[in-house]
């Protein structure tokens, strides 16, 4: 936050985006407990709420408390201000859903990615949000993308094999370009990362890594309850780590979605995310060996408090042999807890939170200066 000192309109903007963060996920508060959670002064507050109020973000919904005496008023988040369009790649189409601003859906169906190249897989999108846009309850303040490929720091997608065409575009812009508001396009695994964390172990721990296998491979890594992501974003690109090997490399797999995503493809059909040949226990434990590596290189890396497995490709059984496999390799006295996860909407969740969050000034700026 010191890199914003003596720039008072950004603060302002910052202030307020923290006292809208803050009624959004604790409220209803009152302007005094606000005053207690930002350590702002109460003419500060009083004056970011009642602008906020009249911007329409925030509504009054009476007053605190019983009996005598005086009584503050609760302020809660104006579910009626806006709301927001994610789109959730999935096997070859999108799960889109629109939500009000507190991320409660409202609509959802599916849309179908025609990826042949790039200039139709941009068509199948904008046909999408404009289908979405038709049954919006009142306006459109943010659009969330969820792609299978590296959002790079810049904008840029990168290692995208399902959506070819999209190597080096900035779908970002393209969307803020053709729609006018805020828009966010991440990895779609950094994404269950999220929605995984934020869900069902905030409260509890500090640092996981989620790990994906199915349509794809990948993962996403919390550290100090935020989503890492590295000098470029390309933290988690867990299909590029390399072998750990002298020899040089058969082909350039930079194309393929990287060395282990394409090994990983020889034993799961990532058209389908299903063992090619699930009954045959040779391939179950050449797949739990290799990802009981990977995974306990990231306890080596990251010494995290959760590895979360999830993706079509598992199932609790392989999720246990996984874990016998890092033993091998990983100290005991280190061993993260193992969970898996068997809901496919987690990833979608994590959308409308990370969407939500580029609602607010405060969220942009933290995201823009890369923390």
């Amino acid at each position: 936050m010191s890199r914003f000192v003596g720039q008072p309109k950004v603060l302002r903007a910052v202030n307020s985006s923290m006292v809208e963060q803050l009624i959004y996920e604790r409220g209803p508060l009152s302007k005094p407990e606000l005053v207690r959670l930002t350590g702002l002064s109460l003419p500060t507050v009083g004056k970011l709420v009642d602008d906020l109020e009249s911007s329409g973000n925030l509504r009054q919904i009476g007053l605190a408390g019983k009996g005598a005496g005086r009584k503050a008023m609760l302020y809660e988040t104006n579910t009626d201000s806006g709301c927001m369009l994610v789109l959730y790649y999935r096997w070859g189409e999108y799960i889109g859903r629109v939500t009000d601003i507190a991320g409660k859906t409202v609509h959802e169906r599916s849309f179908p990615l025609d990826s042949a190249d790039r200039s139709t897989a941009l068509a199948s999108t904008f046909a999408a949000i404009d289908a979405l846009i038709e049954v919006a309850p009142n306006e459109v303040k943010a659009i969330g993308v969820g792609v299978p490929g590296a959002v790079l720091q810049d904008g840029r997608l990168m290692g995208i094999p399902k959506i070819p065409g999209w190597e080096g575009l900035n779908l970002a812009s393209a969307l803020e370009a053709r729609y006018g508001v805020n828009v966010c396009v991440e990895n779609d695994v950094k994404l269950s990362a999220v929605g995984f964390y934020h869900t069902r172990l905030s409260d509890q721990y500090e640092n996981i890594v989620y790990i994906y296998a199915g349509n794809g491979m990948g993962s996403g890594i919390i550290i100090n309850k935020r989503l890492y992501r590295g000098s470029t974003n390309f933290s988690g690109e867990l299909g590029f780590m390399a072998p750990l090997t002298g020899d040089p490399p058969k082909r350039d797999y930079k194309g393929t979605g990287g060395y282990l995503e394409t090994r990983l493809s020889e034993y799961v059909n990532t058209a389908q995310g299903e063992f090619w040949a699930k009954d045959v226990p040779e391939h179950r434990k050449v797949l739990a060996n290799m990802l009981g590596a990977a995974a306990a290189n990231h306890v080596a890396l990251l010494n995290p408090n959760v590895i979360v497995f999830g993706g079509e490709a598992f199932d609790r059984a392989l999720t246990h042999e996984i874990h016998a496999q890092m033993a091998y390799y990983a100290p005991q006295e280190s061993m993260p807890l193992i969970l898996h996860d068997d809901s496919d909407a987690t990833g979608i969740e994590g959308l409308i939170l990370t969407c939500r969050g580029y609602l607010t000034t405060h969220m942009r700026l933290v995201q823009n200066a890369g923390v």
